[in-house]
Order: C-alpha cells, then sequence, then structure tokens
C-alpha cells in the first residue's frame, strides 16, 4: 500500500521545476512578489481573456469597415449612374422634340439640324464623364486606336499611311480603349511600281 501511494506522489524534481516556472513567469507580471504560483497563473488566464476580447472586438470593428465600403461604393456607382442618366435626359427630351417636327411640315435641313444639335449635346454630356472621341482623319494610321478596313491610292508618299476617311467612330474612356476608329487608310505605290503592274496585267491578258 505505501508503495502504491509513493507512486501518486510526484517526483520531487518535477515539482520543482514547475514552481520555478511559475515563479519565473511571476517575475513578468506587476506585484508578482507578492501573489502565489496559483494566483500568477489566474491573473495571466485573465490578461488571455482580454487579449482574446480585444482581438474579437477588432476583427468584428474590421468585417463592419469592410461592409460599410462596400455599401459606400456601391452608393457612389449609383450616383455616378444617376448622374449620368440626368445628363442624357435634356438630349433624350431634344430626341422627342426632333421626331415631332418630323411628322409635321418641317423641311429636312431643320431636322437635321435638330438632331446634330442633339448629337452635340450628347458627346458634351458623355465629355463630362471621361469619354474622347478618337481623331482619326488626317492622322497617321495608329494600331492601336485604329482597325483598317481598306486602303486607297495615295498621290504622295508623304500621305502613306494616313488615314483617308472614318467608317466608324472609335472612343476612349478615361485613358481606356472602348472600340477603335474603323478607317481607310493611304497607301503610295511609286509610278514604276504602278507601270510594272500594268504591263504585267496586259501580259496576262494575251
Amino acid at each position: 500500500m505505501q508503495e502504491a501511494g509513493a507512486a501518486l506522489e510526484p517526483e520531487p524534481e518535477a515539482a520543482s521545476e514547475a514552481r520555478e516556472g511559475a515563479e519565473a513567469v511571476a517575475e513578468d507580471v506587476p506585484e508578482a512578489e507578492t501573489l502565489t504560483p496559483e494566483e500568477v497563473i489566474e491573473v495571466l488566464s485573465q490578461e488571455l481573456a482580454e487579449l482574446e476580447d480585444r482581438h474579437l472586438r477588432l476583427v468584428a470593428e474590421f468585417d463592419n469597415f469592410r461592409k460599410r465600403t462596400i455599401r459606400e461604393r456601391a452608393l457612389d456607382t449609383e450616383r455616378a449612374q444617376a448622374e449620368l442618366v440626368k445628363q442624357l435626359l435634356e438630349s433624350l427630351d431634344d430626341l422627342a422634340r426632333v421626331s415631332e417636327h418630323g411628322s409635321s411640315d418641317h423641311d429636312a435641313a431643320a431636322i437635321l439640324e435638330g438632331v446634330q444639335l442633339v448629337e452635340r449635346k450628347l458627346l458634351r454630356a458623355l465629355e463630362g464623364f471621361g469619354l474622347r472621341r478618337i481623331e482619326a482623319v488626317g492622322q497617321r494610321f495608329d494600331p492601336e486606336v485604329h482597325e483598317a478596313l481598306l486602303t486607297v491610292p495615295a498621290e504622295h508618299p508623304e500621305e502613306d499611311d494616313m488615314v483617308s476617311h472614318e467608317v466608324g467612330r472609335g472612343y476612349v474612356f478615361k485613358g481606356s480603349l472602348l472600340r477603335p476608329s474603323l478607317v481607310g487608310v493611304k497607301k503610295y505605290r511609286p509610278p514604276e511600281e504602278d507601270e510594272d503592274a500594268a504591263r504585267g496585267s496586259g501580259a496576262d491578258q494575251e
């Protein structure tokens, strides 16, 4: 029986190490010299609970901030869209007036003038939001913003690769390409090349 009881008792060396560890931790706790190891453990447990509570509050605050940011961005987008629609309403009213005039006895010139006015007002409204029309006619062909649909002869060498006309308008929105301009491009061919081509064509016909 004595042997069984002795087996349940902690080893003296292990107990000494546990006490020394608690005393070492106690040195980092304010007024630890007046606390027992058990009281030090209780103080540390309270501090750990406070840190966990602070961590949970920070997580909750960050989550609320994230949700608030998402809501604010959505509201900003809606306000920008509403402002754009508001700017376009005036052009829509002008189109309605042109349509009404078109059904009366107004001449074609007056209707055309009304349509051109609406176009200018609509373009100004969109430019206010960052839209910019790409310059094409008379410009050097730029594959970054122009798309060549056809080529036309150029009379002079300096006209080579110049945009001759625009088939479809291109636009940039806040520096990003929305769609390229669809254009015709001038290509210069020296007269001797044209003569060679003509002779070759005549020989083929023979």
